[in-house]
């Protein structure tokens, strides 16, 4: 989710993927798939930047889950080592 501020001031979070597009005005205004509008005091320029910053975050961090020692043994052919399960108590 990301976070926009309305012209009223309020504060609101939207899902980047339902983005449809957005347009200036003159007030920027957030169409979103089904229909909804916002209309918010970020630029045009200003939303494009912060939906590529979250979608850039969501993919670093794929990276990272899937750059952990068990995925690379696997992608290498590597032996895989299983976790160590917890005693049964």
């Amino acid at each position: 989710m990301i976070g926009l501020t309305r012209t009223t001031g309020e504060r609101c979070c939207l899902d980047p993927a339902e983005i449809e597009r957005v347009e200036a005005h003159p007030d920027t205004v957030v169409f979103l798939t089904d229909g909804a509008k916002y209309v918010v005091v970020e630029t045009p320029d200003q939303v494009i930047g912060t939906v590529r910053e979250y979608r850039a975050a969501v993919m670093v961090n794929a990276w990272r889950l899937i750059d952990t020692p068990d995925h690379r043994a696997e992608v290498t052919g590597a032996a895989v080592v299983p976790f160590p399960t917890r005693p049964k108590v």
